[in-house]
């Protein structure tokens, strides 16, 4: 061995080891990341899907099943059985676990695609919905900064500025509330509470809005009316939010009638308008996230179509129901119950 060849040889192994011991981190890497993509408990739970809606854990299932099949299948006919009537029995058997298994799958692709599409939508109606106020803000601003307006414009455009933030806020708070009634982490704090004083300050606060777009609000209700149980703040919100799209969906001189009522173990509330109406090939998506139907499109291009979504998840929280029922051209009326306070 030369000197050259001596010095070397230790350099050599050490980069050999260097490499060997790469070449482990890295394969110890990747098994951590494909066991990781073969976990299907996370995706589950990363796309907010039961186990028998997960595309993962089904195909899991399937080619266990399918596995098993075989196997069973070949040891039950050549070795318990010589009629093939079983056997056939046995794989119609399997074939309708497996079809069933398969349905699942597809319904787990609906729910994928769904949730794809809703996030397409968010990005859309959240960039929109927030361009307009936005844009209407730095126009207010640049007019201020610019010196060129009286007091009384510059007033006004204050005005603008905070009308403006205050539903920058109201959106993102429905957002804040679509995402935590979707991941079961919505806060709802129950009590008794009295549901005639609560509906009679949201008209009273409702009646100059009302009159601006020249629409009579009245209240039929009995102030003897038995406490409900339900969160007061959330239940608050959902009465503003349809008495608001009663009177904003009402087109010219028109009336916006709430009626509170005693049923048997529950107050039913009624909010009826002589506005627009719901199309009815689209009043089974009208408590889907985003939904905003045609012809309300065409009079009010404002409204990111969450308020009602929201308002079905607090109205179920609290033990209630809501329904309605509408005739494009005629109006809508919609109905709920909470439950009387024990």
């Amino acid at each position: 061995m030369s000197i050259r060849t001596y010095w070397l040889a230790p350099i050599r192994g050490s980069k050999l080891l260097s490499f060997l011991f790469c070449g482990i981190i890295a394969t110890r890497m990747e098994a951590k990341v494909l066991l990781q993509k073969l976990n299907p408990f996370k995706e589950c739970t990363e796309y907010n899907l039961s186990i028998w809606q997960c595309p993962s854990f089904i195909f899991l299932v399937l080619g266990l099943v399918n596995i098993a099949a075989m196997i069973g299948t070949y040891l039950i006919a050549n070795r318990y059985t010589d009629q093939p009537e079983i056997t056939a029995f046995i794989v119609i058997g399997i074939s309708l676990f497996i079809f069933i298994t398969a349905h699942s799958i597809t319904d787990g692709f609906d729910k994928l695609a769904q949730a794809n599409k809703m996030k397409t939508e968010f990005v859309s109606i959240a960039s929109h919905q927030l361009r307009t106020p936005l844009s209407s803000i730095r126009w207010s601003l640049n007019l201020i900064k610019d010196g060129k307006c009286s007091q009384a414009d510059n007033a006004t455009f204050i005005g603008l500025i905070q009308e403006e933030t205050d539903r920058m806020i109201r959106l993102i708070n429905d957002l804040l509330d679509v995402s935590r009634i979707e991941m079961g982490k919505n806060t709802f704090i129950p009590r008794q509470t009295n549901i005639y004083v609560l509906v009679q300050k949201i008209v009273n606060n409702s009646s100059l809005y009302a009159r601006a777009n020249n629409i009579i609000l009245q209240l039929e209700a009995s102030e003897t009316l038995p406490n409900v149980y339900t969160d007061p703040d959330k239940i608050s919100l959902v009465i503003q939010n349809l008495i608001d799209n009663a009177i904003k969906y009402t087109k010219g001189k028109g009336e916006v009638k709430i009626t509170l009522a005693e049923e048997r173990k529950f107050i039913k509330a009624t909010i009826q308008d002589t506005g627009v109406g719901i199309p009815q090939n689209q009043q089974k998506h009208i408590f889907q996230k985003f939904f905003r139907s045609d012809n309300i499109m065409k009079h009010q291009t404002i409204g990111t179509g969450l308020g009602l979504f929201i308002a079905k998840a607090v109205i179920e929280q609290s033990g209630g129901q809501v329904w309605f029922e509408s005739e494009e051209g005629r109006g809508t009326t919609f109905y709920f119950t909470l439950p009387v306070y024990k």
